[in-house]
């Protein structure tokens, strides 16, 4: 089972919200970096593999992890001030991969399309 990973943490008196997980449909790892619910940053990886998931659980378990970490210690020891803020929409996942996101996750379709 690929289980993902959700820290909070304090940054700049801003209480963060970090969640990583593996998108199966996608086979991409995706971090998303909340404040007070909104996306103000995210991450992604494409991974590559060829065959069933199963055959790469600890990979991608490691990955994810990785991944998480990195982003953490990146906003722990981040020393420009205010580098991270609230993207501008355009920069914010698409549609499309948050639609997948919440249907792989947490098993919600968007009725609206």
């Amino acid at each position: 089972m690929i289980q993902g990973k959700n820290t909070n943490l304090t940054y700049k008196n801003k209480k963060i919200h970090v969640q990583t997980e593996f998108i199966k449909s996608k086979k991409v790892i995706l971090t998303l970096i909340f404040d007070k619910g909104a996306i103000i940053g995210s991450k992604k990886k494409k991974l590559i593999f060829d065959g069933p998931t199963a055959r790469f659980v600890n990979k991608i378990n490691d990955k994810l992890k990785r991944q998480h970490k990195e982003v953490l210690k990146e906003i722990k020891t981040t020393e420009k001030p205010d580098s991270i803020e609230r993207k501008a929409p355009s920069e914010e996942p698409k549609d499309e991969l948050m639609e997948n996101f919440l249907n792989e996750v947490f098993n919600v379709e968007d009725d609206n399309n």
